[in-house]
């Protein structure tokens, strides 16, 4: 799904995002690692994505990354 919008899927951490990032690539998924405040307080990273989040959150789990939160 690529309707021209996109989300932000958050991470546990910028390790994980850079890790998520690089994985994502050789499925050549575009996605950029971005620094954000989440709402538990402070700041997060996550990826910008323009596929579909939940699809992509599937993917990340088998590679045992944990997405937090989507925002669209």
């Amino acid at each position: 799904m690529n309707n021209g919008k996109s989300s932000i899927i958050i991470l546990n951490s910028v390790t994980e995002a850079n890790k998520a990032r690089r994985e994502l690539s050789n499925y050549k998924i575009k996605c950029s690692v971005e620094k954000v405040t989440v709402k538990r307080g402070g700041c997060g990273f996550g990826i910008r994505v323009t596929d579909d989040p939940d699809k992509i959150c599937r993917y990340l789990e088998l590679i045992d990354i944990e997405c937090s939160e989507v925002i669209r």
